[in-house]
């Protein structure tokens, strides 16, 4: 046989090439829930473990964080129905629930669902056990956005002395609870000692190699938030400066941490006195986190917060828009926060010496 029909004979015998075609979870799973519904009914065991995996998908899609919250809320009540409320997997659900409800903005829910996690958890496990001091971590950003900062504070030292005993001073978990320890020492104005860490961290950061360029950007943002309470603006100006566009590099211009940099070197400038690029910072921001966010999201109300306060500074007629930014956040607050909020407290007396002063 000649080698031209050889390789023709080859050529014939050897199977085709396929293409495996992958269908996103998103796409199988309510189909498969709806069928184990029909099939099984909605409270046996693969039926709930289905819609909790579609939970754990869903959450990942801010488009869809609203179904992933009420099945959350389904699977959780229906754990919590069979297995027992304290029961270990009912307690994972909630947390995940809880996770989300922050996420999403909505630290009241957020709050009640992580203390009653630690609660049982520092009963059943103990105060240092690693799910336990997981859930405190939770709790601790919930009350933080609640602006209980004595209590995140308490919890945050909690987390650090005991993850510094497990793992270690430098290990990644124990420098994330430590820079969250400097962020509420800040709000608790122990701006000595909240510098003090973050310097601290800012060191090691810049001793380790590796993926901690995003986690050194998160510092040094810290770090300048420290130096614009004490009043030290200009390194403040300069730190955000260098945090904007490291982050815009390594996450992009509308990720998170991106749009939090721009705002806070937007309030830095504010106080500098450079209002016109301020506000171009601010409502830059304030779209940004509209389009990744939600337009009813925390984090959205508090861009609207302090562009309001920069329109009222600058005047020329900008009072009715400030107005009109201050109206939709006290409704936001309201709603997400509660009547008897400090931010709900205070924004709705801005609003009503500004509409005094107009008339």
């Amino acid at each position: 046989m000649g080698l031209r029909d050889l390789f023709r004979k080859r050529g014939k015998t050897e199977r085709q090439e396929t293409i495996k075609i992958t269908l996103p979870a998103e796409s199988l799973l309510p189909a498969l829930l709806n069928e184990q519904i029909r099939r099984l009914g909605p409270s046996h065991p693969e039926t709930v473990e289905t819609g909790h995996r579609l939970a754990r998908v869903l959450a990942r899609k801010p488009e869809h964080r609203t179904m992933a919250l009420d099945l959350f809320r389904q699977v959780t009540s229906t754990k919590a129905e069979m297995l027992g409320k304290t029961h270990p997997e009912t307690l994972v659900a909630m947390a995940e629930n809880a996770a989300l409800l922050h996420v999403d903005g909505q630290p009241v829910p957020a709050e009640e669902l992580w203390r009653y996690v630690v609660a049982v958890r520092t009963a059943s496990l103990g105060p240092s056990h690693p799910d336990t001091l997981a859930a405190s971590c939770g709790l601790a950003q919930a009350l933080e956005d609640l602006r209980r900062a004595p209590e995140a504070a308490a919890l945050w030292q909690h987390v650090v002395e005991h993850r510094t005993l497990q793992l270690g001073d430098e290990h990644p978990d124990t420098l994330t609870a430590l820079n969250n320890l400097s962020v509420a020492l800040l709000d608790t104005e122990d701006l000595a000692e909240a510098e003090n860490v973050c310097r601290r961290l800012l060191r090691t950061a810049r001793q380790r190699k590796g993926d901690q360029d995003s986690w050194l950007t998160d510092v040094r943002n810290n770090l300048a938030a420290v130096l614009h309470r004490r009043g030290a603006l200009a390194e403040a100006e300069s730190e955000l400066r260098t945090v904007v566009a490291d982050r815009a590099r390594l996450s992009g211009p509308e990720h998170r941490q991106t749009l939090t940099a721009r705002n806070n070197l937007a309030r830095v400038l504010f106080d500098l006195g450079h209002l016109d690029e301020a506000e171009s910072l601010m409502r830059s921001a304030l779209s940004g986190r509209a389009r990744t966010l939600g337009e009813e999201h925390l984090e959205t109300y508090k861009a609207r917060e302090g562009l309001a306060a920069l329109l009222v500074a600058r005047g020329g007629g900008r009072e009715q828009e400030a107005a009109q930014l201050l109206r939709h956040c006290v409704n936001g607050y309201r709603r997400l926060l509660g009547e008897s909020h400090p931010d709900t407290r205070t924004t709705r007396e801005s609003l009503t010496a500004l509409s005094a002063a107009e008339d």
